[in-house]
């Protein structure tokens, strides 16, 4: 027998693509920074410099691959509900089925209650409910998902990838000893800039170290945007199961009891 739930997976696998696309991308951010030592006007000392020139295209296409992962975490979902009603409650099912996210927990039940799932299938009603809690103060991370897919629409889905610090710096010394350091991690914008002093010589420039991290309300501010993806893949992962393991026991105790 075929699995109803198949497409859900397949748009976690397709959403699994587009993280690795991303870790990529990041990967790649170092290596895209160009690394000068200029000569301070006014000082005469020397200053290294870390510049990224195509900074906004970077930018964009982190946030267009961001946008497209989200989207298929909530199509995951979609999908899901789709294959629920289908084997419990085809007859609920119409143009706009999606999986039921409201912003408060009436809201769901109202959406629940328009197609009659609270009477023909009172045990799903409970379980969407109680376990699944698709709404504002119930599963954040579904929530989440669901509101940057909405912004995605709207508008790039733009992550911070800024706080960057510059390690493997080696240095001479007015007395011809090398020292080696790194900077702070800094939130700032490209490009960065290390001054030494007067008769210092750089001798390696090192090299950026970036964090990407995505700023999006008080849940995920600041959060390492890989990181991030990783949680949404395993909640909607688990949530797709869950769905998938309810509809295999309600059609066994319908089986049972005819």
């Amino acid at each position: 027998m075929s699995d109803p739930f198949a497409s859900a997976r397949s748009k976690i696998e397709r959403a699994k693509k587009h993280i690795a696309e991303l870790q990529t991308i990041i990967s790649a951010l170092p290596q895209a920074y160009t690394a000068t030592v200029e000569i301070n006007p006014d000082g005469g000392n020397e200053v290294l410099k870390h510049d990224l020139s195509n900074r906004d295209e970077l930018l964009e296409n982190i946030a267009l691959v961001i946008g497209d992962t989200v989207h298929n975490f909530h199509c995951a979902l979609d999908h899901a509900w789709m294959a629920t009603l289908t084997e419990l409650l085809p007859s609920s099912i119409n143009g706009q089925t999606k999986f039921p996210i409201r912003q408060t927990r009436d809201s769901v039940k109202a959406a629940l209650g328009g197609i009659k799932v609270d009477t023909a299938v009172p045990r799903l009603f409970d379980f969407i409910i109680r376990d699944i809690k698709p709404y504002e103060g119930g599963d954040e991370f579904i929530w989440i998902i669901h509101c940057l897919d909405i912004d995605d629409k709207h508008r790039l889905l733009l992550p911070i990838f800024e706080f960057a610090s510059i390690q493997g710096i080696e240095v001479e010394n007015e007395h011809g000893k090398i020292k080696q350091g790194a900077t702070w991690g800094t939130p700032q914008k490209p490009p960065y800039y290390v001054p030494i002093p007067l008769g210092w010589h750089f001798k390696k420039k090192g090299k950026v170290s970036i964090s990407v991290l995505f700023e999006e309300g008080d849940l995920l501010q600041f959060t390492d945007t890989i990181d991030m993806l990783w949680t949404f893949q395993i909640k909607t992962w688990n949530t797709v199961q869950l769905l998938a393991d309810f509809v295999i026991t309600e059609l066994g105790r319908r089986t049972m009891n005819p």
